[in-house]
Protein backbone atom coordinates (compact mmCIF):
# COMPACT_ATOMS: atom_id res chain seq x y z
CA UNK A 1 0.00 0.00 0.00
CA UNK A 2 1.31 3.38 -0.96
CA UNK A 3 1.48 5.99 1.82
CA UNK A 4 0.71 9.59 0.99
CA UNK A 5 2.18 12.55 2.78
CA UNK A 6 -0.61 14.59 4.46
CA UNK A 7 0.05 17.86 2.59
CA UNK A 8 -3.26 19.29 3.74
CA UNK A 9 -1.98 19.30 7.33
CA UNK A 10 0.88 21.61 6.33
CA UNK A 11 -1.65 24.08 4.94
CA UNK A 12 -3.67 23.97 8.15
CA UNK A 13 -0.53 24.48 10.26
CA UNK A 14 0.53 27.44 8.13
CA UNK A 15 -2.92 29.00 8.43
CA UNK A 16 -2.93 28.58 12.22
CA UNK A 17 0.58 30.04 12.39
CA UNK A 18 -0.44 33.05 10.31
CA UNK A 19 -3.48 33.71 12.48
CA UNK A 20 -1.48 33.45 15.72
CA UNK A 21 1.19 35.75 14.27
CA UNK A 22 -1.46 38.30 13.36
CA UNK A 23 -2.96 38.13 16.85
CA UNK A 24 0.48 38.51 18.45
CA UNK A 25 1.34 41.43 16.15
CA UNK A 26 -1.85 43.26 17.14
CA UNK A 27 -1.22 42.87 20.86
CA UNK A 28 -0.64 45.85 23.10
CA UNK A 29 1.99 43.90 25.07
CA UNK A 30 5.39 43.00 23.63
CA UNK A 31 7.97 40.85 25.40
CA UNK A 32 11.63 40.24 24.66
CA UNK A 33 14.29 38.46 26.69
CA UNK A 34 17.98 39.23 27.21
CA UNK A 35 19.87 35.91 27.50
CA UNK A 36 17.12 33.80 29.10
CA UNK A 37 19.66 30.98 29.47
CA UNK A 38 21.25 33.13 32.22
CA UNK A 39 18.01 33.82 34.10
CA UNK A 40 17.85 32.74 37.75
CA UNK A 41 14.92 30.30 37.41
CA UNK A 42 13.14 30.18 34.08
CA UNK A 43 12.89 26.60 32.87
CA UNK A 44 9.28 25.55 32.45
CA UNK A 45 8.61 21.82 32.66
CA UNK A 46 10.95 20.10 30.18
CA UNK A 47 11.46 23.16 27.98
CA UNK A 48 14.78 24.89 27.44
CA UNK A 49 15.02 28.60 28.24
CA UNK A 50 14.18 29.78 24.71
CA UNK A 51 11.10 27.56 24.51
CA UNK A 52 10.19 28.69 28.03
CA UNK A 53 10.44 32.32 26.84
CA UNK A 54 8.05 31.62 23.97
CA UNK A 55 5.59 29.84 26.29
CA UNK A 56 5.86 32.63 28.89
CA UNK A 57 5.26 35.29 26.22
CA UNK A 58 2.20 33.54 24.83
CA UNK A 59 0.60 33.10 28.27
CA UNK A 60 1.54 36.47 29.75
CA UNK A 61 0.65 38.59 26.71
CA UNK A 62 -2.88 37.23 26.69
CA UNK A 63 -3.27 37.83 30.43
CA UNK A 64 -1.74 41.32 30.54
CA UNK A 65 -3.33 42.84 27.41
CA UNK A 66 -6.71 43.71 29.01
CA UNK A 67 -5.01 45.49 31.94
CA UNK A 68 -2.76 47.50 29.61
CA UNK A 69 -5.81 48.44 27.51
CA UNK A 70 -7.60 49.61 30.66
CA UNK A 71 -4.65 51.56 32.12
CA UNK A 72 -3.38 53.06 28.85
CA UNK A 73 -5.96 52.74 26.06
CA UNK A 74 -4.43 52.54 22.59
CA UNK A 75 -0.89 52.29 23.97
CA UNK A 76 1.65 49.48 23.72
CA UNK A 77 3.72 48.27 26.67
CA UNK A 78 7.02 46.59 25.81
CA UNK A 79 8.91 44.51 28.37
CA UNK A 80 12.57 43.62 27.88
CA UNK A 81 13.24 41.03 30.59
CA UNK A 82 16.77 40.93 31.99
CA UNK A 83 16.17 38.29 34.68
CA UNK A 84 13.28 36.12 35.81
CA UNK A 85 12.99 34.07 38.97
CA UNK A 86 9.63 32.31 38.87
CA UNK A 87 7.84 31.62 42.12
CA UNK A 88 8.57 28.27 43.72
CA UNK A 89 11.20 25.86 42.48
CA UNK A 90 11.27 23.42 39.61
CA UNK A 91 11.96 19.83 40.68
CA UNK A 92 11.87 16.51 38.96
CA UNK A 93 9.01 14.41 40.26
CA UNK A 94 8.56 10.69 39.69
CA UNK A 95 6.47 11.16 36.54
CA UNK A 96 7.36 14.67 35.35
CA UNK A 97 8.79 18.05 36.24
CA UNK A 98 6.73 20.01 38.74
CA UNK A 99 7.01 23.49 40.23
CA UNK A 100 6.74 23.38 44.02
CA UNK A 101 5.69 26.38 46.11
CA UNK A 102 7.30 26.06 49.54
CA UNK A 103 5.43 28.63 51.61
CA UNK A 104 6.77 31.50 49.55
CA UNK A 105 10.44 30.91 50.35
CA UNK A 106 11.19 31.39 46.66
CA UNK A 107 9.62 34.75 45.78
CA UNK A 108 8.67 35.92 42.31
CA UNK A 109 11.28 38.28 40.89
CA UNK A 110 10.85 39.78 37.42
CA UNK A 111 13.46 42.32 36.28
CA UNK A 112 12.89 44.30 33.10
CA UNK A 113 13.19 47.47 31.10
CA UNK A 114 9.86 48.80 29.89
CA UNK A 115 8.62 51.27 27.30
CA UNK A 116 5.07 52.57 26.98
CA UNK A 117 4.29 54.04 23.55
CA UNK A 118 1.21 55.83 22.29
CA UNK A 119 -0.62 54.81 19.09
CA UNK A 120 1.73 57.01 17.05
CA UNK A 121 4.79 55.26 18.46
CA UNK A 122 5.87 58.14 20.71
CA UNK A 123 7.41 57.11 24.04
CA UNK A 124 5.19 58.06 26.96
CA UNK A 125 7.16 56.33 29.72
CA UNK A 126 10.21 54.11 29.98
CA UNK A 127 12.66 52.85 32.55
CA UNK A 128 14.07 49.85 34.37
CA UNK A 129 12.05 48.27 37.12
CA UNK A 130 11.11 45.01 38.77
CA UNK A 131 7.96 43.28 39.88
CA UNK A 132 8.56 41.15 42.94
CA UNK A 133 6.31 39.37 45.38
CA UNK A 134 7.38 37.27 48.35
CA UNK A 135 3.87 36.94 49.79
CA UNK A 136 2.14 35.65 46.66
CA UNK A 137 0.85 32.44 48.26
CA UNK A 138 -1.25 34.29 50.84
CA UNK A 139 -2.69 36.99 48.57
CA UNK A 140 -5.09 35.12 46.33
CA UNK A 141 -6.99 32.87 48.70
CA UNK A 142 -10.31 33.76 47.06
CA UNK A 143 -9.18 32.04 43.85
CA UNK A 144 -7.66 28.75 45.08
CA UNK A 145 -9.14 26.65 42.29
CA UNK A 146 -7.46 28.56 39.45
CA UNK A 147 -3.78 28.59 40.27
CA UNK A 148 -3.02 24.86 40.17
CA UNK A 149 -4.34 24.74 36.61
CA UNK A 150 -3.15 28.06 35.26
CA UNK A 151 0.51 28.31 34.36
CA UNK A 152 2.20 31.50 35.62
CA UNK A 153 -0.81 32.34 37.77
CA UNK A 154 1.23 34.17 40.42
CA UNK A 155 3.54 35.82 37.87
CA UNK A 156 0.49 37.12 35.97
CA UNK A 157 -0.99 38.57 39.15
CA UNK A 158 2.36 40.17 40.03
CA UNK A 159 2.75 41.86 36.63
CA UNK A 160 -0.91 42.94 36.54
CA UNK A 161 -0.39 44.60 39.93
CA UNK A 162 2.76 46.32 38.63
CA UNK A 163 0.89 47.59 35.55
CA UNK A 164 -1.99 48.94 37.65
CA UNK A 165 0.47 50.75 39.91
CA UNK A 166 2.96 52.10 37.36
CA UNK A 167 1.25 52.43 33.96
CA UNK A 168 -1.13 55.29 33.26
CA UNK A 169 -2.09 57.00 30.03
CA UNK A 170 -1.25 60.69 29.87
CA UNK A 171 -4.02 63.25 29.99
CA UNK A 172 -5.40 64.19 26.59
CA UNK A 173 -3.30 66.82 24.85
CA UNK A 174 -0.34 66.52 27.25
CA UNK A 175 3.01 65.43 25.86
CA UNK A 176 6.15 64.46 27.72
CA UNK A 177 7.61 67.93 27.19
CA UNK A 178 4.49 69.58 28.66
CA UNK A 179 4.74 67.66 31.94
CA UNK A 180 7.89 69.48 33.08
Amino acid sequence: MKKHFPWHLIGVLLAVSAVSSAVAASSNVVMTFVHPERFTDFRIQDRNEWDSAAWFTRNMTEALAPTVAQQAPGCTLAFRFTDIDLGGRYRRNISNHVRFYDNGREPIRLYFDYTLTDPRGRVIASGSDSATDALYLGKYTSEPVKFPFEEFYFEKKTLISWIRTKIHAPRAGVTIGDKN
